[in-house]
Order: C-alpha cells, then structure tokens, then sequence
C-alpha cells in the first residue's frame, strides 16, 4: 500500500514539474495580420498630426490581399509622402482630377513581404493613374516638379511609387491595428513603363525628400467596396 501511495505521489509531482507535451502556439505570421481592410485613423509627422491633410478629398481605406494586390482610396496620402508637405497643399483642390473615388475608381498596388515570418518590414508599390496627359502636366506644375516622361508607347499615364523596407508593426496582442512608419531606412524607386512593361526611371523629384511619417490603421470588417459607398453617402448627406 505505502509503495502504491509512494507512485500515486510520484505521478502527481510528475504532472507539475514535467514540461508539457503540447508545443506552444506560434505566432500569426505577419502578412497573415495584414491581411484585410483598413482605415487610416492616425497620421503623424515629427509627432503633428497630417490625419486631415491626407484624408481631406476622402477617407483612406487600404485593403491588402493574399495575392499581393492593394485597392485603397491612398492616393493623396501618396502623393503627400511622395512630394511632402508644402507641395501637396498645391494640388489639394485639384485631387478629384486625379482620383474618382465616388466612382470606385481605386488607387491599385502591390505590396510584398517575407511571409510564413513574424517581420518588421514590407514593401509597398503604389500606382498614381491619370487620366488624361494634361490632367498630369497641371498637376506636376503645381507640385513644382518635373513631370515624368511617359513614352508615346507607354501602357498607360501611370506613376509607380515603391518603397522598400517600410516598418510595419501588428501583433496577435492587437491584431486589430496595424501601424506602417516611414523612416531613413526606406528605400523610394519612382518610375513609369513602356510598351513592354519595363520600368523607366522617374528622376523628376528626389528620392531622399519622402514624408517621415508614421501611419495608424485600423482593421474594419465591412469590405472595400462597402467602406467606400459608405463615404460616399456620408458626404452627400452632409452636403
């Protein structure tokens, strides 16, 4: 009886000091956080908000998808980091040129990123679309920059902005904000594309005068689309 009492002790020690069997749960790899639709809720530059500068024309809604497609109402908050502060005040009234939200007419993109990892960074390339030629000579005017070349040949008046090795923080502890940061370690690639989709180099405004800005998201559960005609409802009510 006292050697089976004896096991009976030894077996319930065992349980609490023996490591579980069961692995501990890993974490969500990174890109699966991002993953979604988000609005823009928080915008800052050395610590002063630029929320209602970039959201002024409309709000900023990103969605990110597993193929690495981005459809966003991010224009303006592109172009604000792309060409910085004083210059993107220059074309404000002249955004719906550019961008027909109200018509689901989306700022499309691709963004990339080393996935199945927890990371804390990404790329992000976005494509400013104009419509006509001139829309974009008016609008390079007024950002007081050289507008870029876009061959006779070319697919269409297309802008691409790549940003390399911008932070990213989101975390299973708050899967539902994710924050992006611009800082010196970007890396800006401005270019437009022939005929053949070859990259043209785009030197007409420097790589090295992008916004320092740090960007709050918050995941919504309506899609895209919804987020959107939403916004646009909103706005003719209060008009």
């Amino acid at each position: 009886m006292k050697k089976l009492n004896l096991l009976l002790f030894i077996g319930i020690i065992a349980i609490f000091i023996l490591p579980s069997c069961e692995p501990e749960p890993q974490p969500t790899p990174t890109y699966e956080l991002m993953e979604g639709v988000w609005e823009l809720t928080a915008a800052t530059q050395a610590d002063t908000s630029i929320l209602n500068k970039v959201t002024s024309v409309f709000p900023t809604y990103v969605q990110l998808d597993d193929k690495n497609s981005v459809n966003s109402t991010a224009g303006p908050l592109f172009m604000y980091i792309v060409y910085g502060d004083s210059r993107f005040i220059n074309v404000t009234s002249r955004l719906d040129e550019v961008f027909s939200y109200a018509n689901l007419s989306l700022t499309e993109g691709e963004w990339f990123i080393d996935k199945n990892k927890v990371v804390d960074n990404f790329t992000i390339e976005m494509k400013l679309r104009f419509p006509t030629m001139e829309t974009l000579n008016n609008i390079f005017v007024l950002l007081n920059v050289d507008p870029p070349e876009i061959a006779a040949d070319a697919m269409d008046i297309i802008v691409y902005h790549k940003f390399r090795d911008v932070s990213i923080s989101v975390s299973d502890d708050n899967p539902d904000q994710m924050i992006w940061e611009w800082t010196d370690n970007v890396t800006p690639v401005y270019n437009t594309k022939d005929k053949y989709g070859d990259p043209v180099l785009y030197t007409g405004v420097s790589t090295d005068s992008y916004s320092r800005c740090k960007l709050t998201f918050t995941k919504r559960v309506k899609s895209l689309t919804d987020m959107v005609n939403q916004a646009v409802q909103d706005t003719t009510t209060t008009n």
